[in-house]
């Protein structure tokens, strides 16, 4: 049996206050998803809106900020209007720093990004990629390290529910099911991760665990190990494998279905996450909208 999602990590925003701001941002004009890529067109969209409200604005970043520090390392706000071209989202998350993204490729690369069942990709061990607990951007020099994610359209059949999994029942998993010394193989021998062509592709070596951060996501281990010809001893590989075999059953694992307008703010170096099946594959119309954070390389 799953865990719920805790009362404590959710926020709701009074009517008054999501009114306020969604007239702030529909003030603006109306930009493309490529503009928001500009830095200063995001501060200047978060500047505007905070002034519809700048204490309830203000409140409700400190409340994100406050509740990500701490477990379970993310928080979904209820009650937020969104208008339709983003600005009040681009507002919230710079907030926190500066958004970033994959060079603008439709349908896959946007900085606002649309996460829908026909661009998921598919796992050569079955099922889709986005079924597999993960973090977001391992084939990245430095992964993000927040991660906001809008539910514009929930899947009509009950699908694709979220799940998530906190740094601190990941380190009790595997001490308690794997012992000491796997663990600590996990956070001291580095293992190879393949780098999108953004960053001239390649391979970075970094460890899975550390005492305050998880990187993992198999598909980019093993694409570094077919593709680039990299190497791992017998036993990191049997480590690797039980890793993931150990968090996928984990009864820790969080299990929620966000709704339409729900925001999720999560830490991306304390947590793991997944969506489940849905049943209704390609043709469900489901929609998320993403947006990866730098916090510590905010302009």
């Amino acid at each position: 049996m799953l865990a719920p999602f805790p009362d404590r990590a959710r926020i709701n925003i009074p009517p008054a206050l999501a009114g306020e701001l969604l007239e702030g941002a529909e003030r603006l004009p109306l930009y493309e998803n490529k503009d928001f890529y500009a830095p200063e067109l995001q501060t200047l969209v978060h500047s505007r809106i905070r002034e519809a409200d700048p204490d309830g604005f203000d409140w409700i970043v400190n409340l994100i900020r406050e509740r990500i520090a701490q477990w379970p390392y993310c928080v979904l706000l209820q009650g937020l209007r969104f208008d339709e071209r983003h600005r009040l989202f681009v507002a919230l998350n710079r907030a926190f720093g500066k958004l970033i993204g994959l060079p603008y490729e439709e349908p896959r690369a946007q900085l606002v990004h649309y996460i829908q069942p026909a661009t998921d990709i598919r796992s050569s061990r079955g099922g889709l990629e986005v079924e597999r607990l993960h973090t977001d951007a391992v084939d990245w020099e430095i992964p993000i390290e927040l991660i906001s994610m809008v539910c514009v359209r929930p899947d009509a059949g009950g699908g694709g529910r979220s799940r998530v999994l906190d740094l601190d029942a990941i380190r009790d998993e595997v001490k308690t099911h794997l012992g000491t010394d796997t663990l600590e193989l996990l956070e001291t021998e580095p293992v190879p991760w393949q780098l999108h062509a953004c960053w001239g592709g390649g391979l970075k070596w970094r460890p899975v665990l550390s005492e305050s951060s998880i990187c993992w996501r198999r598909y980019t281990i093993n694409l570094a190990l077919d593709v680039n010809g990299a190497k791992l001893s017998d036993e990191m590989l049997a480590s690797l494998d039980a890793f993931e075999e150990v968090i996928t059953a984990s009864s820790h694992i969080m299990d929620f279905m966000m709704q339409e307008g729900e925001l999720l703010f999560s830490d991306n170096r304390k947590q793991i996450h997944a969506r489940t099946a849905i049943a209704a594959g390609d043709a469900s119309n489901r929609l998320m909208i993403r947006s990866w954070i730098n916090a510590t390389g905010a302009e």
